[in-house]
């Protein structure tokens, strides 16, 4: 079993999940992901009780992620905030973001295999590209939490990261998520640090457990060594893969990307509909209960 938190031991600033000492999140980054559920529950036709369409949600989902995801992108190639802890934050709020919210679930279930392809690929070269800088400015000292830019917990969350990937491994897209991963963790191995796959995305016992024991033998398989199985990945398989899964061509496809354009006009946030507008909906949404299911879905 991992050792219990002490407080004084959570350096300032960060928080430690499920009370898992390896589960450390900076408060930076949580603050980042209640923008982006805020901006996810304005999205959501349920939150407003209306019914605009039947793919409504996952495409203002889409677009929100697009949105952020071209956001960080510019931070990304930007010679003054590639290095930056606040890029960094951002990055690391979406990979919490991406691993606990509708919009991670929903957007490889929209019917458009371009966008949803062009999200996923956005999301592991941002963070390919992002490691890959740090590593290059570290040299020739090697990468670390505290070098070139102190980051507490930039191992667990390249790790995580690298874990959230896999969840779309069988989508069927070009570039293959477990080589992704694989390299990832190949950085942080050859830099020093724990380069094995998380057992699972978050570490320790969660609130919604009911299996104290399933997950204390979870955290035991993750902090036994001779359980932990390091990346499969070499020196030339990274290159290959940062070839495959770079940020400018991912931000271009994703840019490219369109959609469908908003409803009527309108934002994908509802709270920003005029008044007349929203009402408008709920009255068609009322006039449609009760007719067969099957006639809502178009």
């Amino acid at each position: 079993m991992p050792p219990a938190v002490n407080d004084a031991n959570i350096p300032d600033g960060f928080v430690c999940v499920n009370d898992h000492p390896t589960e450390l999140w900076s408060k930076a980054a949580f603050d980042h992901v209640e923008r982006l559920q805020t901006d996810e529950e304005n999205r959501n036709p349920d939150a407003h009780d209306v019914y605009i369409y039947n793919d409504y949600f996952g495409y203002a989902c889409c677009d929100l992620l697009k949105k952020e995801m071209l956001a960080i992108g510019k931070m990304v190639a930007s010679k003054k905030d590639k290095l930056s802890i606040n890029t960094f934050h951002r990055l690391e709020a979406l990979t919490l973001y991406m691993a606990n919210s509708a919009a991670g679930d929903m957007f490889p279930t929209i019917d458009d295999a371009e966008l949803a392809e062009a999200i996923y690929n956005a999301y592991g070269a941002l963070w390919m590209t992002y490691i890959l800088d740090l590593e290059a400015a570290a040299k020739p000292e090697k990468l670390s939490p505290t070098h070139p830019v102190p980051i507490p917990n930039l191992e667990n969350a390249v790790r995580t990261s690298a874990e959230v990937i896999t969840q779309y491994t069988d989508l069927g897209f070009d570039n293959d998520a477990e080589e992704l991963q694989s390299a990832m963790l190949r950085v942080l191995a050859r830099n020093g640090m724990d380069g094995t796959p998380k057992k699972k995305l978050f570490l320790g016992k969660s609130s919604d457990s009911d299996n104290e024991e399933e997950e204390g033998d979870d955290d035991e398989d993750e902090s036994s060594p001779s359980k932990k199985q390091p990346s499969s990945a070499d020196d030339a398989d990274v290159r290959a893969v940062a070839k495959a899964w770079k940020a400018s061509a991912a931000m271009k496809a994703l840019r490219e990307a369109y959609g469908p354009v908003e409803h009527s006009g309108r934002p994908w946030d509802i709270t920003k509909w005029p008044k007349a507008a929203l009402a408008a909906e709920k009255a068609r949404f009322g006039a449609l209960d009760g007719e067969d299911e099957d006639d809502l879905f178009f």
